[in-house]
């Protein structure tokens, strides 16, 4: 018997055959309604949000602070799931041509029925009276819808300082004399009530980032927008400072402090062909009266782009940081013997007019990490100085008394964590610089 063989080209007809007739089969059930319900379901198109309303833009000092309404809801239009904040130094009125990749500033998640403001503060904005006009957009699958352009000038240095004032410890005014040198306001006191912040003390919140938390309905601090995506245990603060530590007034009354130098001046390597940043803490033991202070974290960059927060959960501190004014700093060139012997390299009192602001001015701040610290940034090459070991002093005297009202000393040094203790007025460090 011969084999049967197999013509391919049938096989291949006879396979198209069959496929093209389930095919048909498998449309004509689909598309004529038999066999229940088999009809392709039809695409959801999503509406795209209505406008955000009431947008405010309010100036500051190297900050603006945005208020604007969600879009109201409607039978036409979608939810929002985010807003988008868009910013131009152009002058338009125009809110097409500030909706730019270019000028896109941030993105806010829109929360599910909040029909009260949002707000936001765009921080580390160039002053000098600069004008800036925003945009925010309601913005969702189905697309992206503008409000109108809002501006408002910003003050401040035409480059910004760099941020920090973000207090969150417990300080002592000495003087009952603010860190910008303004007389306390005697008739007020530590508060988180906004309508009684006393702005003497030199502590953020500022004026305008008040009166943007009051139009939010917020009354008191600390201010509390939306729970951190980088760390959800704290609450993002972006604008400069929206809470702040307890402080106290003590004039007449006597401080005993402790007195530490920052640790970078026996820590760290230190140049003479660098900046090299002298920092002086005086802090006091408040066991007997505890005060309040607030949690806080760097969440994020630095400087003008730092984002800083708060679990927003009072505690209690028994250190407190003490703000005197007659602070003077001196800066000495040791002979080959380690004696101060040449001439002061550095001779400066707190507030000396004769010194302006910034590089190698001794001041009172706020830093980064939420304390109070002194603070003085010594360039050696604009003093001429060389590399060679220095005497860094730091005094409480009379000679130091530019503080208003020249207040009579009544902090005293007792003890010294390094550096040397030379009396209750005089504490000093030596530092090797390369």
């Amino acid at each position: 018997m011969k084999p049967t063989r197999t013509d391919p080209s049938r096989w291949y007809r006879l396979v198209t055959r069959v496929a093209t007739l389930a095919l048909a089969s498998f449309a004509a059930l689909s598309f004529s309604g038999c066999g229940g319900s088999s009809d392709l379901p039809t695409p959801v198109t999503v509406a795209a949000p209505g406008a955000p309303t009431a947008l405010t833009v309010t100036g500051g000092e190297n900050v603006a602070t945005l208020v604007w309404s969600p879009p109201a809801v409607s039978a036409s239009t979608g939810l929002p799931g985010s807003f988008e904040i868009y910013r131009t130094t152009t002058a338009t009125t125009s809110a097409t041509t500030v909706v730019s990749p270019t000028n896109f500033v941030t993105s806010i998640p829109a929360v599910a029925a909040q029909t009260t403001p949002y707000s936001h503060t765009d921080i580390g904005l160039p002053g000098a009276n600069a004008t800036y006009y925003y945009v925010v957009t309601a913005k969702n699958a189905g697309g992206e819808t503008a409000s109108a352009v809002a501006s408002d000038s910003v003050t401040g240095p035409p480059v910004p300082a760099t941020y920090g004032n973000n207090f969150s410890a417990a300080l002592i005014f000495a003087d009952d004399i603010g860190i910008t040198n303004m007389a306390l306001d005697p008739a007020k006191v530590w508060t988180t009530d906004l309508t009684v912040i006393d702005y003497n003390t030199g502590l953020r919140p500022l004026t305008a980032e008040v009166t943007a938390m009051q139009g939010l309905g917020q009354t008191a601090l600390p201010y509390l927008p939306r729970a951190s995506r980088i760390n959800p245990l704290y609450y993002e603060q972006k604008s400069i400072n929206t809470w702040q530590g307890e402080w106290a007034k003590a004039s007449g009354v006597d401080q005993e402090v402790n007195a530490k130098w920052g640790d970078n001046l026996s820590s760290a390597s230190l140049s003479s062909s660098a900046k090299i940043r002298i920092e002086m803490v005086l802090s006091k033991d408040v066991t007997a009266t505890p005060m309040t202070i607030y949690p806080m974290l760097l969440l994020s960059g630095s400087g003008t782009n730092e984002l800083q927060g708060t679990t927003g959960v009072a505690a209690t501190a028994t250190t407190a940081f003490v703000f005197a004014t007659n602070a003077r700093l001196t800066l000495q060139k040791l002979d080959a013997g380690g004696l101060p012997t040449g001439a002061l390299v550095v001779d400066q009192a707190l507030f000396d007019p004769a010194f302006p602001d910034g590089l190698n001015k001794l001041s009172g701040e706020i830093p980064v990490s939420g304390n109070f610290t002194y603070g003085f940034v010594w360039d050696p090459a604009t003093s001429g100085s060389s590399a060679g070991k220095y005497r860094v002093t730091f005094k409480l005297d009379p000679t130091s008394l530019f503080g208003t009202g020249n207040p009579v000393n009544n902090t005293f040094m007792k003890t010294a964590t390094n550096g040397v203790r030379v009396s209750d007025t005089e504490v000093y460090i030596d530092i090797d610089v390369k």
